[in-house]
């Protein structure tokens, strides 16, 4: 590996002095911590270890001393009650992220927003209930990613003040699919995946108290959403909410597979040097597979009704009508004001607004028909012949 290898010693250190804080809470964090630093020293080949995993994962050690030091200094935010709508699971690209924006669009619902979950903790000297700064920062965040990526608007939706993934705070715990979606560190990845994430998601819903604290006025429910529920964290996604309603977004794999493999070659190709795009199809694959086994397994001893199924192609051609069916399938009324924030909604989230995403399957040692035979248990059970035939 090019430059010098990352240190969890030197991590926590730095985290200390650029805080000035001292107290981590509970130690949980430090196993995956230790494993995420041991295989992206071992295989990520980064150029710049400091300047980017180094940079993120300080930022999160970071982040958790601020989490304890909160709670301290509003001790009333423990109160913090986290309802949730939904969770909004699947593979990626599966049009999870238009039904996560209808969803949130609803006057009686919420999400994070992605200015949030980059900066969940006010800033030093912020007012309190303005937290315009960190929106401001988050911008020039997106600003600086869209040019050191410039490929990736077309890949997936990146704005500052829109809804995003809940993955993002979980990046805090150490065990994120974001981490073998951006470096090549396979063992990390089926590592992370086989873990018991109750920890995890507890602490997600620290950082989901202390963004509720902050927001103040009416509590909402909360829709969440991020494929790494499915890729590794439905153990604890259930543990900390147990009769959580399970929105599962389903769609050919042929069209879903290729594609995130494209977004982890924007994110890899120009940091690491030993990212390969050809071993990225086998990796992804057997990834993909094992969550939906997982989940399988797991949803056969979930209560009647507790799992949505949301075909894509019902979401593309119909998006608010199948965004109603599932909110009355969570138990929720639907009415006009529903109706029109959904309307407004597609309208300012138009897939034409964003260039073209270009990619094959061949790049990453993939062809549809392989993919087809990987995954044809799933195809059958989930979607139909004219889906499948294409």
């Amino acid at each position: 590996m090019s430059g010098a290898a990352l240190s969890v010693d030197t991590l926590l250190a730095n985290a200390r002095a650029a805080t000035g804080l001292d107290d981590f809470g509970d130690d949980w964090f430090r196993e995956p911590l230790a494993r995420l630093v041991e295989e992206t020293n071992a295989d990520a080949g980064l150029i710049a270890p400091d300047a980017g995993a180094g940079q993120r994962i300080q930022g999160a050690l970071m982040d958790r001393l601020g989490l304890v030091q909160y709670f301290k200094d509003h001790p009333e935010a423990t109160d913090e009650v986290i309802e949730p709508a939904c969770a909004i699971l699947g593979l990626p690209r599966t049009g999870s992220t238009v039904m996560h924006r209808l969803l949130a669009s609803v006057p009686e619902l919420t999400s994070l927003y992605w200015w949030e979950t980059c900066f969940p903790l006010p800033f030093p000297n912020e007012m309190p209930g303005d937290p315009a700064p960190r929106i401001a920062m988050a911008h020039q965040i997106v600003d600086q990613l869209l040019t050191e990526w410039p490929d990736f608007e077309s890949i997936d939706p990146i704005e500052a003040e829109a809804v995003a993934e809940e993955v993002i705070l979980l990046d805090r715990t150490f065990l994120s699919t974001t981490f073998d979606s951006m470096m090549p560190i396979p063992a990390y990845g089926h590592w992370q995946a086989e873990q018991d994430h109750e920890p995890a998601y507890r602490d997600l819903m620290k950082f989901m108290q202390v963004i509720q604290h902050q927001r103040g006025g009416a509590r909402k429910k909360w829709v969440l959403k991020t494929p790494h529920h499915l890729l590794g964290g439905m153990n604890g996604l259930l543990a900390v909410f147990p009769d959580i309603p399970l929105v599962m977004t389903h769609r050919v794999v042929g069209d879903v597979l290729p594609s995130y493999c494209s977004m982890c070659a924007s994110l890899s190709v120009g940091a690491s040097t030993t990212y390969d795009p050809m071993k990225q199809g086998d990796y992804w694959t057997q990834r993909f597979r094992d969550g939906l086994e997982r989940f399988e397994h797991l949803r056969a001893t979930l209560s009647a009704g507790q799992v949505i199924d949301v075909r894509y192609q019902d979401t593309v051609a119909e998006p608010n009508q199948t965004a109603e069916k599932v909110m009355r399938a969570i138990g929720l009324d639907f009415d006009q004001a529903d109706h029109q924030a959904m309307a407004d909604c597609m309208a300012a989230n138009t897939r034409e607004a964003r260039p073209k995403h270009k990619y094959t399957a061949e790049q990453f040692g993939l062809t549809r028909e392989k993919i087809a035979i990987d995954f044809a248990a799933y195809h059958d059970r989930y979607l139909g012949e004219e889906e499948r035939g294409k």
